[in-house]
């Protein structure tokens, strides 16, 4: 049983938690303060620094915590009615794409410091970046197995083709939100149709009757 002591730290945590994310949001993670937390949240100084060890040990939290919902959130679409419906689990690849589209215009700063934790900066944010990208492409990794294993696809090595996938959407992302040279649309038809030009290259026999009529080669614009 929770004693009211244990609530009352569980409550000023979650408030913590939550001020973060708006001055965070509002200002970013370089120019927030603590104070700025500290004022928005109605706690003491003393409260913050009881929980998270610093500012970026707070932000860190609060990146993991999106970041699984996010994740939860791109699991949720791959699961299907039926485990052989391959078919469905192929519509579901843009609704993935758009929802995590959707986290990086959400949490563009999130993204960022994400990305940057593997560009020569601390161990714990190379920790950070790793735990990332392993958990994601592990989840499209299973995905990989499943098909292999149902008999769609052969000769994929899972684990790579999930790093490849993760890796490429967080490239787009990069560049997306750093230098805008293409629009959101055009990000997610791209990785669409690059998705499916790796699917298509491993499917077998069974997998071509089933999926080529989704994921087949697809003729450049202008094209007849």
């Amino acid at each position: 049983m929770i004693s009211p002591a244990d609530e009352r730290k569980a409550e000023t945590r979650r408030m913590i938690m939550a001020a973060a994310r708006r001055v965070f949001s509002e200002k970013g993670f370089h120019k927030a303060q603590i104070a700025d937390i500290v004022r928005e949240a109605g706690v003491s100084t003393g409260s913050v620094y009881a929980h998270f060890k610093d500012k970026r040990n707070l932000y860190e939290q609060i990146i993991r915590e999106n970041l699984e919902s996010l994740r939860v959130t791109l699991k949720e679409l791959s699961q299907t009615n039926t485990p052989a419906d391959a078919r469905e689990r192929v519509s579901r690849w843009r609704p993935a794409f758009t929802a995590f589209f959707d986290y990086v215009e959400e949490h563009p700063d999130q993204i960022l410091l994400v990305l940057r934790g593997g560009i020569g900066m601390a161990d714990e944010n190379e920790d950070l970046t790793w735990e990332f990208m392993d958990a994601f492409s592990a989840d499209i990794a299973e995905d990989f197995r499943k098909w292999e294993d149902l008999g769609f696809i052969a000769g994929a090595n899972a684990t790579l083709m999930g790093h490849i996938i993760t890796g490429m959407c967080l490239h787009v992302a990069l560049s997306y939100l750093k230098s805008r040279q293409f629009s959101r649309a055009e990000a997610i038809e791209t990785l669409m149709q690059v998705t499916s030009a790796m699917v298509y290259s491993f499917l077998t026999r069974r997998g071509r009757s089933e999926l080529a009529d989704m994921i087949g080669p697809v003729a450049p614009a202008g094209d007849s």
